[in-house]
């Protein structure tokens, strides 16, 4: 369920339609993950826990299929 927009803090307006992607993985690091997004995202992102919210969806799909792939049950999903 989406909340009332004057409910949202100012950070959750801001990336309401950006493309969410879920980390819930032991295998890689949220470090390593933040430092991949840092050196090759084409646009802005937003990392918090284990979310990351891409404003280009290209950047989204590149970090899901890059942290998709990994020893175990898949966790990572994407959200457009």
């Amino acid at each position: 369920m989406l909340k009332c927009k004057y409910n949202m803090s100012k950070i959750e307006q801001a990336i309401a339609d950006w493309h969410v992607v879920n980390t819930h993985n032991e295998y890689y690091s949220n470090e390593k993950m933040l430092v991949w997004a840092l050196e090759n995202c084409q646009s802005k992102f937003y990392h918090r826990g284990n979310k990351f919210w891409f404003h280009n969806e290209q950047d989204a799909t590149v970090f899901a299929l890059k942290y998709a792939d990994y020893i175990g049950e898949p966790r990572v999903t994407f959200s457009p």
